[in-house]
């Protein structure tokens, strides 16, 4: 928890601070403009299918078994198989970048910007098995405090390029290069040691591809809700609203996730032991820790919800510089809005720790494409507050959902 504490705090400081130091070399709408660009790779970090956290998830109960010799198999299948999907997508983002007619791609540099951004985020999705090999050795802690350190990294590396020229492309340049060095160094630090785990394909089986397919593509449903959820509303925002609605709607969302990523904090330090515990059989203790861990994730989200609401006109006073006005109704539906999300966020790592995520998976994409829908029409006619009713009818919906399923897991975790 403490790790994932440093984690959240990073990400709150960085969300904090570089609002106003893009603010001071660029306007609104500007900004508005690099957050669309920079929303759409992430649709690209579906390429693996979930491979890399199922693979994570599965060697963490394997090394609780105390089964080396199978994670380390399962370890170098997911390298090979994130290897070619890494190939795979850089191969068919390019042509697609360079040679698509948008009149958004056409300004200079542009393109470049994009697929630069692109590598980037699969990187990011190699980084996940560094990751992997410090959850299933028992080193969480130390892996997620790696990982913090690594965005951080990439965030200087784009603050570096903003301030040398202020140009989209010299921010995307400086964040390649801060991740590529630092995947470098942890991927020869994670195995380095005798953790049974090890680098290379030599050991890959495609029987442990296949029978980690169907978790997987339960598992890829979530970063496409995620995409939707995030990045979909922001270009959703940016078409019926414009650049300044853009800036405004995730200024204010921003704002409001700090309750789930509060939550988060418990949330991620949970899962390594839950699948620790079930793979060591210890089911009346994953029962116990999965319940008591429900109720504090839910009366925390509410809790933080008050408090930031009560802090919020401070925060945007500073944190816009007062570019950004405060309107109370329109905090409120946002924090709202992360309420909700933060109650069903504990549930899914609970079923998420076991690979029982399937079926969650499905109903949460589906539910994320309806409510884009119904943001389109909410939005047309009540603007960023229509965009927020339909976040949070859709939050309702999967908490319900995920209350019940991760329940049902619990009374019977052999099921």
């Amino acid at each position: 928890m403490g790790a994932n504490a440093y984690g959240q705090l990073v990400s709150i400081v960085i969300q904090l601070i570089s609002l106003p130091i893009y603010l001071s070399k660029w306007n609104l709408e500007t900004y508005g403009v690099w957050l669309t660009l920079a929303a759409i790779p992430a649709y690209f970090s579906m390429a693996d299918i979930g491979m890399v956290s199922v693979a994570g998830t599965r060697m963490t109960i394997l090394v609780g078994k105390g089964d080396l010799k199978t994670a380390n198999r399962v370890f170098q299948s997911a390298q090979l198989f994130v290897g070619l999907s890494c190939l795979a997508v850089a191969a068919i983002a390019f042509p697609i970048i360079f040679l698509s007619p948008f009149d958004a791609l056409q300004p200079p540099n542009t393109r470049t910007t994009l697929f630069i951004l692109v590598l980037v985020v699969l990187l990011s999705m190699a980084c996940g098995l560094v990751n992997a090999v410090y959850k299933a050795t028992h080193r969480y802690a130390l892996g997620i405090f790696m990982e913090t350190n690594t965005r951080l990294l990439e965030w200087l590396g784009a603050m570096i390029g903003f301030f040398w020229s202020g140009t989209f492309l010299a921010i995307a340049i400086g964040m390649f290069a801060a991740r590529a060095i630092a995947f470098l160094a942890l991927a020869f630090l994670s195995t380095n040691g005798s953790v049974g785990l090890t680098w290379g394909t030599k050991n890959a089986a495609s029987r442990e591809v296949k029978q980690m397919i169907a978790p997987s593509l339960g598992y890829m449903t979530f970063p496409i809700s995620n995409a939707l959820s995030f990045q979909g509303y922001t270009l959703l925002a940016a078409a019926i609203l414009g650049p300044l609605a853009v800036a405004i709607f995730s200024i204010y969302r921003t704002l409001a996730r700090i309750v789930v990523q509060a939550t988060s904090i418990l949330s991620h330090a949970l899962s390594p032991e839950l699948s620790r515990l079930f793979g060591a059989g210890h089911h009346k203790e994953f029962k116990k820790i999965a319940l008591r861990s429900t109720a504090i994730g839910v009366l925390g989200s509410l809790l933080m919800s008050a408090v930031v609401f009560l802090a919020s006109p401070y925060l945007l006073q500073i944190w816009a510089q007062g570019k950004v006005p405060f309107t109370a109704s329109l905090m409120a539906l946002f924090l709202l809005y992360a309420a909700i999300a933060g109650c069903w966020h504990i549930p899914r790592i609970v079923l998420m720790a076991v690979n029982r995520h399937s079926k969650l998976g499905t109903i949460v994409l589906i539910v994320s494409i309806i409510s884009l829908m119904l943001a389109w029409v909410l939005g047309k006619i009540f603007g960023i507050e229509g965009l927020v009713a339909s976040m949070m009818v859709a939050e309702l919906l999967i908490t319900i959902v995920c209350m019940s399923l991760a329940q049902t897991l619990t009374n019977d975790p052999e099921q």
